[in-house]
């Protein structure tokens, strides 16, 4: 079982008084071989939504099993683990149950992370983690130390 860290950032005060139709962020994954990455997202705006931070949490996840499919030496097994609950449990229905949160940002989420978890085939365990021990989350700290994430 291979096991993949992830975590994301963004920022809605930059965000909000950029002038793009765009929200960016960072997302960081760390796997159990010590491979760091540090990823620039960027989504479209949604009209009326503020916190994205989910979604960018999600997007992390899909990219986590997306990088897993990309190796030369799949697992098959994953083990993910992410500091967000919500996108923990979003990941493990492969859906959002609240109508009135789901947006067309939270969809098009949804469907990467469906169609990379189809493209893995293996069993996916989605797993809650404290920030303070999450490999990715403390890779992300020092990447916000040296560049915000919202930076083209």
């Amino acid at each position: 079982m291979k096991k993949i860290y992830c975590d994301a950032s963004f920022d809605w005060n930059s965000t909000n008084t950029n002038g793009e139709n765009v929200v960016r962020g960072k997302i960081a994954i760390v796997d159990d071989s010590s491979h760091e990455r540090i990823e620039k997202i960027a989504i479209g705006k949604v009209e009326g939504l503020k916190q994205y931070n989910n979604v960018f949490e999600l997007i992390a996840i899909a990219r986590a099993i997306e990088l897993a499919n990309e190796d030369k030496d799949k697992a098959d097994s994953l083990a993910i683990y992410t500091d967000s609950q919500v996108a923990m449990y979003w990941a493990r229905a492969g859906r959002i149950k609240n109508a009135s949160v789901l947006t067309e940002a939270h969809k098009n989420t949804l469907e990467y992370l469906n169609r990379e978890r189809i493209k893995f085939g293996g069993k996916i365990t989605f797993n809650f983690i404290p920030r303070d021990k999450n490999l990715a989350g403390k890779l992300l700290e020092i990447e916000l130390k040296r560049e915000p994430p919202h930076t083209v």
